[in-house]
């Protein structure tokens, strides 16, 4: 298997940079691997506070043990400020893992026909 495809298929199933830092793009890869992990952390992180809040209304008897009431709770849409900066990190994602695979399979090429030369001559 080549390089390159190596490359795409960690960078799409492992994290975004991953296939750099296996075709040793160091760089690249811990730019692409700190903003995915950075926002994988906030969304998360987004997801607990709502969590604990949604459960400490729960426990102090707020909300019902129900869960025809707690489901709508969950499901429901954070609004202003926090919507924009949930879409930024979501777009922030797809963009770090699109550039990833990109990425990796066009530094793939190069690697994969570099060797290809240095195989011909030898």
């Amino acid at each position: 298997m080549k390089k390159a495809t190596k490359a795409v298929l960690i960078s799409a199933f492992v994290c975004p940079g991953g296939g750099h830092f296996y075709l040793k793009c160091y760089k690249t890869g811990t730019l692409l691997s700190i903003a995915t992990l950075g926002t994988i952390v906030y969304l998360l992180n987004q997801a607990v506070s709502r969590a604990r809040e949604i459960s400490e209304q729960i426990v102090s008897g707020q909300i019902p043990l129900d869960i025809n009431i707690i489901y709508p709770l969950i499901t429901q849409q954070p609004v202003a400020e926090q919507a924009l900066w949930n879409n930024i990190a979501g777009f922030v994602l797809g963009i770090s893992w699109v550039v990833g695979v990109i990425g990796a399979y066009r530094q793939g090429t190069v690697v994969d026909k570099t060797e290809d030369k240095t195989d011909t001559l030898v």
